[in-house]
């Protein structure tokens, strides 16, 4: 298998299991297909909100090298859709928009870590969900500290 960056692979299995529809539904996700990149990846539940109200999600699931990024394991936690005051949140900041509008989205950028590196990193976030709603998020993302 030739080498892709992790965004393509996972925009590509997340291709193959939505097939025509316009998100795949979390129960067709294996984690599996892609566990060899696994560890660079977030996984995080869509809390129902009332109409209007920003998304609440929870970090269902953080891969060991995603969780280096943090000074805190942060699974569990639960954070509304553009907070910015915690550590790494530059890394979800735009999750509310791919709750918004389904569909693979792209970001990078950088910040500083408590350790006061800079982290630039590159993000690639896949909703799923059913009958219009999402109900997961699963974000990937490569990264280097200086």
């Amino acid at each position: 298998m030739e080498p892709q960056r992790l965004t393509d692979r996972l925009v590509n299995y997340w291709n193959l299991i939505r097939k025509e529809a316009a998100m795949p539904e979390f129960s067709h996700f294996n984690k599996s297909a892609v566990d060899d990149i696994w560890q660079q990846c977030m996984l995080f539940t869509v809390q129902p909100t009332a109409e209007g109200a920003a998304p609440v999600v929870n970090f269902y699931a953080v891969g060991d090298k995603v969780r280096t990024l943090y000074t805190r394991d942060m699974t569990g936690q639960s954070i509304t859709a553009g907070q910015k005051h915690f550590q790494g949140a530059a890394l979800v900041k735009r999750i509310g928009d791919v709750i918004g509008k389904p569909e693979p989205l792209f970001d990078q950028g950088q910040f500083v870590n408590e350790r006061s590196k800079i982290v630039k990193y590159r993000s690639c976030m896949l909703p799923f969900g059913t009958e219009g709603k999402v109900t997961h998020v699963v974000i990937g993302l490569s990264w280097r500290e200086f």
